[in-house]
């Protein structure tokens, strides 16, 4: 029987590499999706879940997203995490007429009708973090990451970006994603020949812990030579010893520790439903403001048809907990608002650099441009529509 809600399917991982990250971005979606039905769901009708745990596994990602289309008949799919699992549902989505709404940062150079990008590209989080870094630390930098396509891109742009600030690549090294004590020894080694400024890391996952520990017991002051790493968020810090984690550094649109009205309001309303223990990342915040931009072109539209949906997105703007967020109809990449974050003697990321700019996504590096930022009420002046949901 087919079912009358507006059925949506999710893909992020409880178990695997990245289950802890991708635990706050499932969080995050479901408590929208309870937010949403609570004030009466879209048009009357609520949103319906149907979720999986893709176990961090590539093609468990692809098969499951097949499943969600084909069995499930979802046409529209929030999730994945790593750059792997985005590539490796987007055929599927492509080819079914779907939409995957995907809420991670991520390297850029990419772009599908298929495909809502929430999370930031590099000329959200990446110009900003190496502006602050070469600025404070210095010029000379080593590379680091996981043996996958992010990693690889994300460094590539990183290099060109310290290149152009007059810096220096000093080493460049990839590792798996499940790290032996082997591979942390090489890390540690190469840190040590180089002698860096500052580190940069795309090591992701259940591999960040024991890298920032074998960092700190080296003896490293990350005060000096700081860990700057994009791929590491308030999931891992939690994880973390408190002098392992103090002093190293990040780049993102949101923090837990964002004190403005609207993301104080999301912080608490996440602690209420998951409890203090449940970290609150960017991730999940981009997780959790997708759903709303969906459920406002949804109202917009009336169709989850790919179709009629896609130009709905582009006509609404959403007050996110980071600050008023649309979707670029140009690259289905969305305006953000970068910060860069260092943690403190408390373990968490104190907001070191915040522009109170809000920056037009630009995916493939062309622009390098501010945009300046406007307040939600100006949305109508730019075309665009507000939502009808609190917030």
């Amino acid at each position: 029987m087919q079912s009358n809600n507006w059925r949506v399917g999710i893909l992020f991982s409880e178990t695997g590499v990245t289950g802890a990250i991708e635990r706050t971005q499932r969080a995050a979606t479901m408590l929208a999706i309870e937010e949403i039905n609570r004030a009466g769901g879209v048009r009357g009708r609520p949103i319906e879940p149907v979720s999986y745990d893709p176990r961090s596994t590539p093609g468990l990602y692809r098969d499951l997203a097949t499943k969600l289309c084909d069995e499930d008949r979802v046409r529209i799919v929030f999730g994945c995490h790593m750059s792997s699992s985005r590539k490796a549902v987007l055929p599927v989505v492509e080819s079914r007429e779907a939409l995957l709404f995907y809420p991670t940062l991520y390297e850029g150079f990419e772009y599908s009708r298929h495909c809502i990008y929430t999370g930031a590209a590099p000329n959200q989080n990446s110009l900003q973090l190496v502006d602050f870094l070469t600025t404070h630390y210095g010029k000379r930098v080593f590379l680091v990451g996981s043996n996958y396509v992010y990693p690889y891109e994300s460094n590539r742009i990183i290099s060109d970006l310290f290149l152009d600030a007059g810096g220096q690549v000093l080493d460049e090294l990839y590792v798996p994603l499940h790290l032996r004590d082997e591979h942390l020894d090489k890390i540690i080694t190469r840190v040590r020949q180089a002698q860096p400024d500052v580190i940069y890391s795309t090591i992701v996952g259940d591999g960040i812990i024991p890298f920032y520990t074998a960092f700190h017991e080296a003896g490293f002051d990350a005060e000096k030579i700081p860990i700057a790493s994009q791929s590491t968020s308030e999931a891992d810090v939690a994880r973390m010893r408190l002098e392992v984690a103090k002093g190293h550094i990040t780049a993102a649109p949101f923090f837990a520790t964002l004190d403005t009205p609207r993301a104080r309001e999301f912080a608490d309303a996440f602690a209420s439903r998951f409890g203090k223990d449940m970290p609150l990342t960017a991730p999940a915040e981009a997780a959790y403001f997708q759903v709303y931009l969906y459920a406002a072109a949804l109202e917009l539209s009336n169709s989850d048809r790919l179709t009629e949906l896609l130009p709905a997105l582009y006509e609404v703007e959403y007050h996110a907990p980071q600050g008023p967020v649309k979707i670029d109809r140009r690259t289905n990449h969305t305006h953000l608002w970068p910060r860069v974050a260092k943690v403190d003697e408390h373990g968490h990321y104190e907001i070191v650099l915040d522009p109170s700019m809000r920056v037009a996504p630009d995916p493939f590096m062309l622009e390098y441009r501010l945009e300046a930022a406007a307040p939600a009420s100006t949305s109508s002046e730019q075309g665009d529509r507000t939502c009808r949901f609190p917030y």
